[in-house]
């Protein structure tokens, strides 16, 4: 190997060719310097925008891995100007200068001053209210974030390059409000047309690794005999809405039940959504997507996914958030014999009943409320409620059976489950009807697991059949618990020894990069030494040539 390192090459070539930027060994400010890696990477169309470019990006749906791989390429050019241009930065000088060149990976392909909210596991929902104040939900609370962004125009810039990065835009005209998905994570921002003291942006985070079904006893969200309640209901295809406010999770427990119960019985499901959260893991799946479009001919909004949804022969039609007119075509799906089940915000049953109700009477107003709440009381089996509870953390409140009352012409909730606040635990209290049950038995689920779950005209039998449910849970609460953490904690170890594996594997994969590259800085070495001498010899035959002229002047 030769004395000189391949970085003192190409200092010396860079050197000798005068062909920095800055002038050699100038020591140059942060942001002066940061001027200068901009200009380098959109020279090399690097960045998806430069400050002032207005174009939009076509990029869409990226995910963590996309993310990863930008990082890794942003690096690698940020290295090369730091070298090429000689830049020494105030404050980052010896190895402080890997310190320069992470801020500006994350400022340019990564999340700015919000890169360590994402990389921190307890962090859920990041709110930028304004460029000096950011909140973080950290660990079920809301605390102000350690960071802010450097100025008012530093944050616009980075709300414009996250929104740009999604394949849209933020302006004070038609695009005051805009919702967006960038790796994976959800995003709304203002402008300050609508948020006058600054831009705001709220963004939600997306777990790569899904939560499980056992994730979610483990950590208390629902027990057993809830847990077996949906499975009973999914694998009967009954329909289902599972409510709850912002926050509580609900994307995240119905994902855990599909992906639990579906893939058990590998049927065939469609969903539909405006934003990709899913992800189900069952195999026989479709999933389809909103797009919106100015164009009426060209715009699919979800309900039309939803109807579509009814032509492909589904056995489960699974929409991702019931918001506006998809109410109606959800509903339809119910009516025409397909499981149907959507999540809904409410905070509890009677207000996913009347959201619904207003939904469909906006679709098709003719009907009339009583006809409206015939086919939805009619067509809904049960409503399950989870909330986030400060101090308690994330539960099933509620399990609601939903029927239409003939003679008070309404929809009628029976409380199946309550969690109970006194007793800070759940409380089971009823059966599921027998017509419903009967559904079950109908989508092909065994006599032997409906007749444990099925109301008799018996009340000392039903009061028997509750309490043992009840009792069970609570003689066998503390086993069970024991149980999902030894689970969990077995869980937890293998995840880490297939880390330990996989980065096992990248370094290995790494070691023979290095090894390849390692030859190839010889060679290129070996060239520069090359390229250096010729360099060095002509300067010295110039300096020659000028003295031998200085000497005949003079003479």
């Amino acid at each position: 190997m030769t004395d000189k390192s391949f970085v003192s090459y190409r200092k010396d070539i860079v050197k000798i060719s005068n062909n920095n930027t800055s002038k050699a060994n100038e020591v140059i400010d942060y942001d002066e310097a940061e001027k200068i890696v901009v200009d380098y990477l959109s020279e090399r169309k690097i960045l998806e925008m430069t400050v002032n470019d207005g174009a939009l990006s076509s990029n869409r749906n990226l995910t963590k891995a996309d993310l990863r791989a930008e990082k890794e390429r942003c690096r690698k050019f940020v290295s090369d100007c730091i070298l090429q241009k000689n830049i020494s930065v105030r404050g980052y000088s010896g190895e402080k200068l890997n310190d320069f060149i992470n801020d500006m990976v994350s400022e340019y392909s990564g999340y700015s001053v919000l890169e360590d909210a994402f990389n921190d596991p307890d962090v859920d929902d990041i709110y930028c209210l304004a460029w000096n104040k950011i909140y973080v939900e950290r660990a079920g609370k809301n605390v102000k974030y350690e960071k802010t962004f450097r100025s008012k125009e530093h944050y616009k810039d980075v709300v414009e390059r996250f929104i740009r990065k999604a394949g849209k835009e933020i302006n004070i005209g038609d695009s005051k409000i805009v919702d967006f998905e960038l790796y994976g994570d959800r995003g709304c921002a203002t402008s300050p047309a609508v948020s006058p003291k600054d831009y705001s942006m709220t963004l939600r985070k997306h777990r790569e690794d899904h939560i499980m079904l056992d994730d979610l006893l483990y950590g208390g969200v629902l027990n057993e005999e809830i847990s077996e309640f949906f499975g009973l209901t999914i694998d009967g295809e009954s329909n289902i809405i599972y409510a709850g406010i912002t926050g509580t999770g609900k994307t995240t427990t119905i994902r855990a039940l599909i992906d639990h119960y579906v893939t058990l019985n590998n049927k065939r499901m469609l969903v539909c959504e405006d934003t990709q959260e899913l992800f189900p893991k069952n195999d026989h799946t479709l999933e389809l997507v909103s797009c919106r479009a100015e164009d009426p001919k060209a715009d699919i909004p979800l309900y039309k996914l939803i109807i579509t949804a009814l032509r492909l022969k589904p056995k489960y039609i699974v929409v991702g958030e019931v918001r506006a007119e998809e109410a109606q075509a959800a509903v339809e799906g119910m009516e025409t014999g397909h499981s149907t089940i959507f999540t809904m915000h409410a905070g509890k049953p009677i207000n996913a009943i009347n959201r619904l109700v207003t939904k469909y009477l906006m679709m098709m107003p003719a009907l009339g409320i009583d006809v409206v709440e015939r086919i939805i009381g009619s067509a809904v089996d049960f409503i399950a409620v989870q909330d986030n509870i400060e101090g308690i953390g994330r539960k099933v409140t509620y399990i609601t059976e939903v029927e239409f009352d003939d003679v008070q012409k309404r929809t009628k909730l029976t409380d199946l489950m309550l969690y109970d606040f006194m007793k800070e635990d759940w409380v089971w209290y009823k059966r599921i009807a027998p017509e419903k049950c009967r559904n079950l038995m109908r989508r092909g689920v065994p006599k032997s697991r409906v007749i444990k779950w099925m109301e008799t005209d018996d009340p000392e039998v039903e009061k028997k059949a509750i309490d043992e449910l009840n009792e069970t849970y609570y003689r066998e609460k503390a086993e069970r618990q024991e149980r999902y953490n030894k689970e969990h904690e077995e869980k937890m170890k293998a995840r880490e020894l297939a880390r330990m594996k996989k980065r096992e594997e990248n370094t290995s994969s790494s070691v023979n990069a290095a090894l390849v590259s390692e030859l190839n800085k010889v060679k290129e070495i070996e060239d520069m030494q090359r390229r250096t001498q010729k360099l060095q010899k002509f300067v010295s035959i110039n300096e020659r040539n000028n003295e031998e002229g200085d000497n005949k002047d003079s003479e």
